[in-house]
């Protein structure tokens, strides 16, 4: 049985970041200080090989299946990948709805991804991609959009 669109562009992004090697993972052990051990720790070069075949083959079925929506997000994941991983990846999902030269549509927002980085809300460790708008100028991360109005010059 064939997946949704949605599973496959999450379980993509499961794969995506697990196949990056030095992107941040939970691990629990005596060195971790949280209530089980827990800490972070960069992913192995072998662990990220091992997910490797895993990102190929769910690459190639979003491409064949939604052609613009990988091409939009592979831009920014590779953006990503070769820079500060503390940052978080760019969802795959996010880039599902587009106008017809692949901008992001969120809430009549025309977002493109300024490639630059803010804290995620108050937290200075967490940090994301600061998307703006190109109708009426607004800027912000992924969280920042969800609780953003509409874009009053897009209505």
């Amino acid at each position: 049985m064939r997946a949704t669109l949605q599973t496959l562009m999450l379980n993509l992004q499961h794969a995506a970041y697990q196949s990056t090697p030095g992107a941040p993972v939970k691990d629990y052990g005596p060195e971790g200080d949280g209530p089980l051990g827990e800490f972070l720790r960069p992913t192995a070069k072998a662990e990220a090989e091992a997910r490797s075949p895993d990102f190929e083959r769910l690459s190639a079925e979003l491409r064949e299946r939604a052609p613009g929506t990988f091409a939009a997000w592979a831009a920014d994941f590779e953006f990503w990948r070769v820079g500060d991983l503390n940052v978080q990846m760019p969802r795959v999902d996010a880039y599902e709805k587009r106008d017809q030269n692949g901008v992001r549509l969120f809430r009549d927002h025309l977002l493109v991804n300024t490639r630059e980085v803010a804290p995620w809300f108050d937290d200075e460790v967490q940090k994301a991609f600061v998307w703006e708008c190109r109708r009426c100028g607004f800027t912000g991360h992924d969280g920042e959009l969800i609780g953003a109005l509409r874009c009053e010059a897009g209505a």
